[in-house]
């Protein structure tokens, strides 16, 4: 039985969160190079999408619509808009989902047009099976903390242009 507000779905493969962090003010790289760089994110959507790639994504609205909420000692504290000391900022995210693991997430990310003017920060997801016992994976996410599944990145970038 899938708990109420999940959905079953198969994983076929790796799993990464891409945050696209950005420069409040900044400016995108200047266009040149390549026809295929210069198409913007649509092109990428529609590039990933078609290989499958690309689970979900969206575009957020800037720092000044966040709403922040915290829990300390019982009490909710919210607190209105962005650090004004932040120098970057998370602009929208993508899942994918990748069969060649971190090398093909890396790939993946540097084509996104937001990589030359920004960052694209790459984060694999936890496993999650709903029908697997809680106390096992627990214990599972504990022994796998603060370890890295898959090689480094210069590492896996290097692979990757074998």
């Amino acid at each position: 039985m899938v708990p109420a507000g999940f959905a079953e779905r198969p994983v076929r493969g790796r799993r990464y969160l891409l945050l696209v962090v950005v420069e409040p003010g900044g400016e995108r790289a200047p266009a040149g190079g390549d026809r295929a760089e210069d198409d913007g994110p649509e092109a990428w959507v529609r590039e990933m999408d078609g290989r499958g790639v690309r689970l979900f994504g969206e575009v957020l609205r800037g720092p000044a619509d966040a709403t922040f909420v915290r829990r300390r000692h019982d009490e909710v504290l919210v607190t209105d808009g962005g650090f004004a000391e932040a120098k970057e900022w998370v602009a929208g995210f993508d899942l994918i989902e990748v069969q060649g693991g971190l090398a093909e997430a890396i790939e993946v990310a540097s084509k996104h047009p937001m990589a030359r003017g920004g960052a694209i920060e790459l984060r694999p997801l936890w496993p999650f099976d709903v029908h697997e016992d809680h106390v096992a994976r627990t214990e599972r996410e504990a022994a796998d903390l603060g370890r890295r599944l898959e090689p480094a990145a210069a590492v896996a970038a290097a692979g990757s242009e074998r």
